[in-house]
């Protein structure tokens, strides 16, 4: 008989949404800053932006780098590394306000506040299980 800790299922599926979610939104924001000039023809053409002068390749490399230490965050939670959830929540409470300090107060989106608690609540239930 081993000694290994059972992963809940909760904590499971959120990890998992998290590896999709954070590596889906790593690689977009890579091939967006990789790709910037028709990343910004796109913006205009299907956004109510008339113009992309605020945002600039950085912005998007520093999203991309935050998403994957999200994604960092949620494989260490996975193998029940209590500092995994110190470095989603920094990850992402800095990716819910950068658009915000960056753009403006109209870049904050509820919708992805309301997401951000919901996952960060999720972790915390489980804080007890990470060591």
């Amino acid at each position: 008989m081993t000694d290994k800790k059972l992963r809940p299922p909760f904590l499971s599926a959120l990890c998992v949404l998290t590896f999709i979610g954070s590596g889906f939104a790593f690689f977009a924001y890579f091939f967006t800053a990789v790709f910037f000039e028709k990343a910004c023809k796109l913006i205009i053409e299907y956004s109510s932006w008339d113009s992309v002068d605020q945002i600039s390749p950085l912005y998007f490399t520093l999203l991309m780098a935050l998403f994957c230490f999200s994604l960092i965050g949620a494989i260490r939670m996975w193998k029940f590394h209590r500092d995994g959830l110190i470095i989603y929540i920094l990850a992402q409470v800095i990716i819910l306000f950068l658009p915000s300090i960056w753009i403006g107060w109209d870049a904050f989106s509820v919708t992805n506040s309301i997401f951000t608690a919901i996952f960060i609540s999720g972790y915390l239930f489980h804080y007890k299980i990470l060591k």
